[in-house]
């Protein structure tokens, strides 16, 4: 799959997050954040690196897909990992830095 393939799919998990949460269904939506952070997760591995600023969003939105989702390692791990790459633009950089500062 492409990456925009995964990044749409993540949408859709996301979007219906949002709907359980407007509906009280708190397990449910925590599922299915999990699951938009798993499928943004797998966008980041297709997207072409010169793509920076692309990536950049990627990046923010699975990071704070995983945070919704209250997996806050996995969004540590994923914002460490990145920063330590030169291929972010710099808005994306203070953004994650943002992140990681609320998930620890």
């Amino acid at each position: 799959m492409s990456w925009n393939e995964h990044h749409s799919i993540s949408e859709d998990y996301a979007i219906r997050a949002e709907l359980a949460i407007k509906n009280s269904d708190y397990k449910t939506a925590i599922e299915l954040f999990r699951n938009a952070a798993e499928q943004e997760t797998l966008a980041l591995s297709e997207i072409d690196p010169a793509k920076n600023k692309t990536l950049g969003i990627i990046v923010l939105s699975a990071a704070s897909l995983w945070f919704k989702a209250g997996d806050f390692r996995q969004a540590e791990r994923l914002v460490c990992h990145w920063l330590e790459t030169d291929l972010l633009p710099p808005f994306s950089i203070d953004q994650l830095q943002t992140v990681l500062q609320s998930v620890r």
